[in-house]
């Protein structure tokens, strides 16, 4: 009769991991990229690897990306008024 000293892990499948475990398993992977093509960055994507699930940020998306500026639009605001503008047009796209 054999003895068995430890058990080995059951490997899990890749489609099931979520971001910090595929972070961990794979470390050069980009964040910013989208592996399963559900047009979600891979740190929103709840599981990376499985197209079918999306976490609580896919249905926000459009929203988060749309409210990102860049280091150049903020160059551009020169008044007051320029600031009002993008605040209100921050505000009219997250309705």
């Amino acid at each position: 009769m054999k003895t068995q000293f430890f058990k080995p892990k059951k490997i899990e499948k890749i489609t099931n991991l979520s971001w910090p475990q595929v972070k961990q398993r794979f470390p050069l992977m980009n964040p910013y990229g989208d592996a399963d093509g559900d047009k979600l960055k891979n740190f929103r994507d709840c599981k990376p690897f499985n197209k079918k699930k999306q976490g609580f940020f896919h249905k926000d998306q459009g929203v988060l990306d749309d409210l990102s500026i860049g280091i150049d639009d903020i160059k551009k605001l020169k008044t007051v008024r320029d600031v009002q503008i993008l605040e209100e047009d921050i505000l009219r796209r997250d309705k």
